[in-house]
């Protein structure tokens, strides 16, 4: 207690960086880490695979579905073990596991063996990178959550950017191979599991701290971080920037969230815009191959598409913090599913730039706002297991839009079709999240009485 209350101290007197920050530091770095070979190099194992056994598109895409599946069956129960164990026991299990699915994927020889492994690596991805580090982020930031989540999602862009073209060299078959690359790749990820998971601090509180670096008498903490005052739902607002929803946020359980219109606008805009990425992520690099381009040229379109989200994840961040988060989410989300129409036409390089411009403008100011508004609409006490539960309809919208893609291109030839219908679904993702509109109660229990004695402000 005594070192907590010193870091406190120091903190207060300006001596230190806010440890928020430095947390935003590391979920960059686990993001990266997890995004560059994982998500972001899809597209790539997909071309490897394809060329050493003449797999389909359709069996290939059936392994990432698969690992989709598992992420709408199991995502609940991560969220749930993430608010029990907290995020730094989560990192470690999730980071290692994911080690070992790269090294039985280095070792692949048949399809089961490739659907086996790239299951084990999406399970341990699920539970120990994304979700327990912006749980953490969420606690250890409240008026600054929008910026804070922002910064931290770069690292899924940079991984993109800087390591899906170095992985596109690696695994020529000139260079290092498939195999080679993945086992190394499990390697790292088993090495650094234990040492990045050390770094992280579960919540502000355990340490003496307010969210956002606020000092104890800073009047701004007053309504923002108070996290023991129990007040009605109709308290005024607090001085925050404007057009910022972060005042009154009632802190609701799962079961309470699940029963507003809110939590499901939220829930289905996300899976719609979501399922583009997932199509992309599994079919950009082999559309542009189709084209004529080389591997390592498809992979540097995918570097744009990475830098201009990582450009506008900053600037989704910064606009929604000062601006009601639904309305700037209707706008990432329509230039999104525009970019991703425009990606069915795409039969040149000028062209591939282009989409990757608009497309990574869209991705990117989207990305961290779909998470920072459940923390605003829905607040702390159940943070991971509220964003597991809404993501289990994600998971199975990024399982179908994938194998759709796949067996339009094997029956036809062309990506055109598939990716005109599954761009319209997508336009429709914005509208929801303009509908999202923030809860003002908690809902009613069986007697019809509000349960507010079980909600706080945060």
């Amino acid at each position: 207690m005594a070192a907590r209350a010193s870091i406190a101290h120091y903190i207060w007197r300006g001596r230190t960086m806010f440890y928020g920050w430095k947390l935003v530091g590391l979920t960059l770095i686990v993001t990266a880490l997890a995004s560059g070979p994982v998500w972001n190099g899809v597209g790539v194992w997909v071309t490897a695979l394809e060329e050493e056994f003449g797999w389909s598109r359709a069996q290939l895409t059936g392994a990432f579905s698969m690992a989709q599946f598992q992420g709408s069956i199991v995502g609940p129960f991560m969220g749930y073990l993430i608010d029990k164990i907290g995020p730094r026991r989560m990192v470690f299990l999730g980071l290692a596991v994911t080690g070992v699915g790269f090294v039985i994927f280095s070792q692949t020889t048949n399809l089961a063996t490739f659907y086996v492994s790239y299951f084990i690596i999406m399970l341990g991805i699920s539970a120990g990178s994304w979700l327990p580090m912006m749980t953490a982020l969420n606690k250890w930031f409240n008026r600054k959550r929008g910026t804070a989540m922002g910064l931290a999602g770069e690292g899924s862009f940079i991984g993109g950017l800087v390591l899906v073209p170095l992985l596109a060299w690696s695994v020529t078959p000139s260079n290092y191979g498939w195999s080679t690359t993945a086992l190394w790749i499990g390697v790292v990820f088993m090495a650094v599991s234990w040492p990045l998971s050390r770094f992280i601090r579960n919540q502000p509180g355990d340490y003496g701290l307010l969210p956002d670096g606020d000092l104890p008498d800073d009047d701004t903490s007053a309504a923002a971080s108070a996290p023991r005052a129990q007040i009605s739902s109709e308290a005024p607002q607090s001085s925050l920037a404007p057009g910022s929803e972060l005042g009154n946020t009632l802190n609701f359980t799962a079961r309470q969230a699940i029963r507003t219109r809110a939590f499901w606008f939220i829930t289905f805009g996300h899976a719609l815009s979501s399922m583009l990425i997932a199509t992309l992520t599994v079919h950009m690099v082999p559309l542009l191959t189709d084209q004529g381009m080389s591997l390592q040229k498809a992979a540097y379109v995918w570097a744009v598409l990475m830098a201009a989200g990582a450009v506008f994840q900053l600037i989704g961040g910064y606009l929604s913090d000062r601006y009601p988060r639904n309305r700037i989410l209707f706008v990432f989300a329509a230039l999104q599913a525009a970019g991703f129409i425009l990606a069915a036409f795409v039969h040149s390089l000028p062209m591939a730039i282009l989409f990757a411009l608009v497309y990574g403008a869209g991705f990117g100011g989207r990305v961290p706002i779909t998470t920072a508004i459940r923390g605003d609409y829905f607040g702390n006490r159940a943070f991971a297991t509220i964003t597991g539960i809404s993501m289990a309809p994600l998971y199975l919208f990024m399982l179908t839009a994938p194998l759709f893609a796949a067996f339009m291109f094997d029956s036809t030839g062309t990506y055109t079709l598939s990716f005109l219908i599954l761009g319209g679904l997508g336009s429709t993702s914005g509208f929801l999240f303009l509908f999202a509109k923030k809860p003002t109660s908690l809902p009613p229990d069986k007697s019809g009485s509000s349960v507010l004695r079980d909600a706080e402000l945060v």
